[in-house]
């Protein structure tokens, strides 16, 4: 991997990319690219600028107030959204122009507590976490028909196991077939039987970029190993976050697909509304800095 001129200028931001102009096919086209230049073979990860302002107006599309996509029965899962898309954001920082500029960025970083620095610090290990069980709350939104947020089946649906086996889940079977704790299986359950052509052919692009940091088995059995090994204190994986985010933020941006542009206003208008302002409210995101 080398990293220069010759890289840096396919850059989105530096060939004039405004991620708040982008209309639905272009927002998921970057989700997915971004994705592809964010972790690499060995679990490298690189986060650019683009990621920066990708993640933040994703964060302003999905969980703006004006968005009005989580009822208040999902209080809890849009809290979780926004604290990991504020552990994605926490290490950014305004391109500096000048040494005064980057000085005064320094002084200002060492005048946070200690902890609260050390934090921040380590907010790529605590994206790590959160990105998990945001991913299991998100698939099941998406696969409300099947299965409740409590893991409850209902409606019958079958999924091949890692062995290639159908695994049958059944609100009328036994206990084990009514509930879906898999976090491979709702994977899979979405992509085969939700997810509309587009989504499904913009998640196999996902795969195949997951194929390239480990071959010897499915992609979707890898994240559910990377959940698991976290999970059980085994291992942390402090570069993977940003991806597991990025999975999320593609499937519920589908959510919006069909009335994109008007959302897409809607929530722009706010944001030009705090930039007049110049008051960032505490629950926005877009700018990023």
């Amino acid at each position: 991997m080398a990293i220069g001129g010759n890289t840096e200028q396919y850059r989105l931001l530096a060939n004039g990319v405004v991620f708040h102009e982008l209309n639905h096919g272009a927002l998921c086209a970057a989700v997915v690219g971004l994705s592809k230049v964010l972790l690499r073979p060995g679990l490298n990860t690189v986060v650019d600028q683009d990621h920066f302002a990708m993640w933040s107006w994703c964060g302003e599309l999905l969980l703006s107030p004006r968005a009005g996509l989580f009822p208040m029965d999902q209080h809890e899962i849009k809290s979780l959204y926004e604290t990991a898309l504020h552990a994605s954001l926490a290490a950014c920082r305004k391109p500096v122009a000048s040494k005064e500029e980057w000085q005064e960025q320094n002084r200002i970083q060492n005048l946070q507590p200690h902890h609260g620095k050390q934090l921040l610090l380590k907010s790529h290990l605590v994206l790590a976490y959160l990105a998990f069980p945001l991913l299991e709350a998100v698939l099941k939104r998406a696969c409300a028909k099947y299965v409740t947020f409590d893991g409850q089946v209902v409606t019958a649906f079958a999924v091949d196991s890692k062995q290639g086996n159908p695994r049958q889940y059944d609100p009328h079977g036994s206990y084990r077939d009514r509930q879906c704790s898999s976090l491979r299986d709702l994977l899979v359950l979405h992509q085969t039987l939700v997810a509309a052509p587009t989504l499904k052919s913009l998640l196999n692009q996902f795969r195949d970029h997951i194929v390239l940091l480990d071959n010897t088995q499915d992609p979707f059995d890898l994240l559910y190993s990377w959940r698991n090994q976290s999970l059980h204190g085994s291992t942390n994986f402090q570069t993977i976050g940003g991806t597991v985010l990025n999975l999320s933020l593609l499937i519920s941006l589908f959510e919006i697909e069909h009335d994109f542009e008007r959302h897409r206003e809607m929530v722009l208008e706010h944001c030009r509304w705090e930039a007049q302002s110049q008051y960032k409210s505490p629950w926005s995101f877009y700018p990023p800095y």
